[in-house]
This record gives C-alpha cells, structure tokens and sequence, in this order.
C-alpha cells in the first residue's frame, strides 16, 4: 500500500513541475484583449479560465497593430499565433497573471466578442 501511495505521489508531483515549466515555441490561439492595465490573452477563448498577460510585441510588431487598426479596433481579437509560454510566476500589471505569453509570429488575427471581466459583470 504504501508502495502505491508513494508511486501517486511521485506521478502528481512529476505532472506538477512539467504542468509548470515554460513551454517553446507553441501554436496558440486564444482571445486577447487590452486596456488600460490589461494584456489578456484567454487561452483557447475561453473566458471562464484566468489569462495569461500578453507580452504585446516590440518593435516588430508581427502587424498586430496594424491588422487591429484596419480592422477598426475591435474590443478584442481572436489571434492564432506562434509563440512561447512562460514558466508560472507573476507577470503583467501587479503580477495579476500566472503566465505571460511571448508572440514570434502572427498567424492570424479576426475580431471577436470580448471576455467579460469581475467588474464588468
């Protein structure tokens, strides 16, 4: 029994540290939405789960902006992308997100419907 008890464990904790780590250059796709102290990006779209804090590109931009502005400036987008997922921790405004989301390349980019947010509600 204890052998068995001992073998969860290990499992549990062995999926723990791989569930934590930084994940490389991924495909993501999800909902991102900005504001004033606010870079979400909800994994996936959906809304019910915390969002990691977009790292919104430097300089080059990847036409992210340029695709928002032509497409009016829509409240939010839906982006698929080719990016990195950091290791969990406390990024954007006051640490509020558990990861952040690190974009190489815009894949696509359409306007979509925006997550409601706690005072939204």
């Amino acid at each position: 029994m204890l052998i068995a008890t001992l073998s969860i464990a290990v499992v549990c904790l062995l999926f723990l540290i791989f569930w934590a780590r930084a994940r490389h250059e991924l495909v993501l796709q999800g909902t991102l939405q900005t504001g004033p102290e606010q870079s979400a990006f909800f994994l996936d779209g959906d809304c019910s789960k915390i969002p990691f804090w977009f790292n919104w590109p430097d300089q080059r931009d990847y036409n992210l902006n340029t695709r928002w502005q032509t497409l009016g400036e829509p409240a939010a987008l839906r982006v698929k992308l080719l990016g990195r997922v950091s290791d969990v921790g406390k990024y954007g405004h006051l640490g509020a997100y558990p990861r952040e989301v690190q974009p190489t390349k815009m894949i696509s980019v359409n306007p979509t419907l925006p997550c409601p947010w706690p005072g939204d509600r």
